[in-house]
């Protein structure tokens, strides 16, 4: 049986040893470009597993149909908006999942903080000029951060705003005060979360509901000395509103992680503010994060088929629970 790993862009998987543990059963083929869609069918038509990276690749109705020896998609990272889930369930395509990356997550958020606060960035590039600038940074203690959602990544935050000696508020558009309460945070309105907070910082999922979550009349009620930080998906602001707001100073600035169109186009507004933090997606990508995607990912693959005893199936309601899988 033939596993095929795709995406491995920054070829993690491939040198991990981990996967010698899946050669013990099954011929595995690591792919590490971005192929057109008729070269990705041709590789994937005779595999039995497919390891994706995140959501890389689109698993669209028609490569899901093309997929005529597939057995199970152990997908790495909780998101499934990448595949079309009604065909796959159709198809009766076992679909696995593993935890996402959301300790990553954090830590980029505090990077991004602490860069804005402590002006590294400008003063590094200052540093390389030759000049000793007498600059005063921000510190965080006392400062209030909000954040926007409370799940995993934002509870996360709280927790380490907390060791900083932050004041922490919350809003979602699902966040209950009890939900707050039991998390230890205040719950707040978005309008007084937007007028009080430091630091704002984006924590919620793409959903329709919060797709342009922020619009110009939320920056306009942001402090002035406000920063704004997402790693969250692009559409989940406005993003030439928030570009004007940048431009015009409304708030002090933001660090950004994610955009609307990936890779960013060289005419992108973001690209030429000074006031803007910005990384090529990275929020998840640490080696911490590679090593346990796989590692789980290989433990769904192996108890499916070893143990025959799925674990982490997300569309369970496809498995005959009769029937063992056999390599």
């Amino acid at each position: 049986m033939k596993v095929v790993i795709i995406d491995d862009w920054e070829k993690c998987f491939g040198t991990n040893p981990e996967i010698d543990r899946l050669k013990e059963h099954f011929h595995v083929e690591i792919y590490h470009d971005q192929p057109s869609a008729a070269l990705l069918m041709k590789r994937l038509e005779d595999a039995d597993v497919i390891l994706p990276i995140r959501e890389r690749t689109t698993f669209t109705k028609e490569i899901l149909q093309s997929l005529k020896k597939i057995k199970l998609i152990a997908q790495t990272g909780a998101g499934l908006a990448h595949i079309d889930m009604d065909e796959a369930n159709r198809l009766k395509i076992p679909v696995a999942a593993t935890p996402g990356g959301s300790s990553a997550v954090i830590e980029l958020i505090f990077g991004f903080m602490i860069a804005h606060s402590r002006k590294l960035a400008s003063l590094n590039e200052e540093m390389k000029r030759g000049n000793w600038i007498q600059s005063a940074g921000i510190g965080l203690q006392g400062k209030t951060v909000g954040i926007i959602g409370l799940g995993k990544i934002g509870s996360g935050v709280a927790k380490i705003a907390k060791a900083f000696q932050m004041n922490v508020i919350a809003w979602g558009p699902r966040l209950t005060e009890d939900r707050a309460q039991a998390e230890d945070v205040e719950f707040v309105e978005l309008n007084h979360l937007l007028q009080s907070s430091h630091f704002v910082v984006i924590a919620v999922r793409l959903v329709p509901k919060t797709r342009h979550l922020l619009t110009e009349q939320h920056f306009r009620l942001m402090r002035e000395d406000a920063f704004l930080i997402n790693t969250s998906r692009g559409e989940v602001v406005d993003e030439q509103a928030l570009a004007n707001a940048l431009k015009e100073n409304w708030i002090s600035g933001a660090g950004l992680d994610v955009f609307s169109e990936e890779p960013v186009n060289a005419d992108n507004p973001f690209l030429q503010l000074d006031n803007v933090l910005l990384t090529p997606h990275i929020g998840w990508k640490t080696d911490n994060m590679f090593h346990q995607f796989l590692l789980t990912s290989i433990d769904n693959i192996l108890s499916y088929f070893v143990d025959g005893t799925p674990k982490r199936i997300v569309n369970g309601e496809v498995l005959n629970a009769s029937k063992k899988p056999a390599l």
